[in-house]
């Protein structure tokens, strides 16, 4: 059996288990593409990270991506879901004259010194469930690069592929050394420093460079734009029990809902978390908020393109932050009031994560690669870890590793 270069595996469907292109047993685990993981370089280490860093964020043209993409409809034959929750529930715009989608922005840190402490800086930036978000250092032989990403197990963050490898590039477009800080607010981080990553797992499509992606866009604006990073522990404890607790994640539209309001589009509320470069020099986590449209298209080799596009004023460095819905912490009804279908469950749950945006500034519009079933990976059940790229990528990464989820 050859042996793969540079640390990096292919998952098969035996836990803990790692071949060569294995062919799955099972239609439901096994169909569709397979994912693989990256590791540490053994080449010398560099220098550490110094702010702001180099954005990692694809861009492109509305030539190639309009904005106005035919909007499409979720296929009944795919349920939506999340970790944690069944069912679907929920509780400023660019200068660009043509693309005027509407958002808002904002640090998470409040402004002067709060009630209980001198640091305004870290509220509620070190709360949570900010905390679980945090910023994404990735050295690419000597260059560090800057992106976001987020916790979703307790040893597990959920970010973009490209912020950890370089599209098509085969083993050898494996980020070198990979880093976390959670919660950073600063120059020198934030209240935990960080966690060194272990290993990082990408869609195989995505490596390999034969993804579905938009015509023009190549690497860009494609399906499978997502990873897995696992988190080394500190002091013997995983990162998500240091932070108290993590997030959940969702598929197939989790909160998404097509309705007469916005013409009939598929849409959902979402918050983005990210540390864009641009702002505040990348050291201030910041906090966008629009409404999400699901957007359907036919790729460059003729298969479904799925992405979801937002209004946001965040730039390279926001790459793979959190796109999430029903975000907070619940409120207590107490009075005539209704929380909405889903109430109190289903929070903080990650739907995507940013992937792309346009070259031109003042075009405020993001994308995020769909979670959920795609040409790639159509399977509706990677055992209990969901459907689509998402449930595949989880049950790969979880099963190499349980003790991290």
């Amino acid at each position: 059996m050859m042996r793969l270069p540079k640390g990096a595996k292919i998952a098969s469907v035996a836990m803990g288990a790692t071949f060569m292109l294995v062919a799955a047993s099972s239609a439901q685990i096994g169909n569709g593409a397979q994912t693989i993981e990256g590791f540490p370089s053994s080449r010398s280490s560099a220098a550490a990270p110094v702010g702001p860093g180099k954005s990692r964020l694809p861009t492109t043209t509305p030539a190639v991506m309009p904005y106005e993409s035919t909007g499409g409809s979720l296929p009944a034959s795919q349920p939506a879901g999340a970790i944690g929750d069944s069912g679907v529930g929920s509780s400023a715009y660019g200068v660009s004259a043509s693309y005027k989608w509407p958002y808002t922005i904002a640090r998470v840190a409040v402004t002067g010194a709060p009630f209980n402490t001198t640091n305004g800086a870290i509220v509620p930036v070190a709360s949570r469930p900010y905390r679980f978000a945090g910023k994404l250092w990735m050295r690419f032989g000597s260059d560090w690069f800057v992106c976001t990403a987020s916790l979703v197990k307790k040893g597990v963050l959920i970010t973009a592929a490209h912020c950890v490898h370089n599209y098509g590039q085969g083993q050898a477009g494996f980020a070198d050394e990979v880093r976390w800080y959670p919660a950073n607010y600063a120059a020198g981080g934030g209240p935990w420093g960080y966690y060194t990553a272990h290993s990082w797992r990408v869609p195989a499509p995505y490596v390999n460079g034969t993804d579905t992606c938009q015509s023009g866009a190549n690497g860009v604006v494609c399906n499978n734009d997502i990873a897995t990073v696992r988190l080394v522990p500190k002091n013997g404890a995983h990162a998500g029990t240091t932070l108290g607790g993590w997030y959940s994640y969702g598929w197939n539209g989790y909160s998404f809902l097509a309705t007469p309001i916005f013409g009939n589009a598929t849409v959902a509320a979402i918050t983005q978390i990210g540390y864009p470069a641009a702002i505040d020099n990348g050291y201030q986590m910041l906090r966008g908020d629009s409404f999400g449209k699901y957007i359907a298209m036919t790729g460059a080799n003729g298969k479904v393109l799925k992405n979801t596009q937002l209004g946001s004023a965040m730039t390279g460095g926001s790459s793979g932050g959190p796109w999430l819905v029903n975000f907070g912490t619940a409120p207590v009804v107490t009075g005539s009031a209704s929380l909405g279908k889903a109430g109190t469950v289903g929070r903080n749950i990650v739907v995507g994560t940013t992937s792309w945006g346009y070259t031109s500034v003042g075009i405020n519009v993001q994308g995020a690669s769909w979670f959920g079933q795609n040409a790639e990976f159509p399977g509706a059940a990677y055992g209990s870890y969901g459907a689509g790229n998402i449930g595949k990528l989880m049950y790969d990464t979880c099963t190499a590793a349980p003790a991290y989820c």
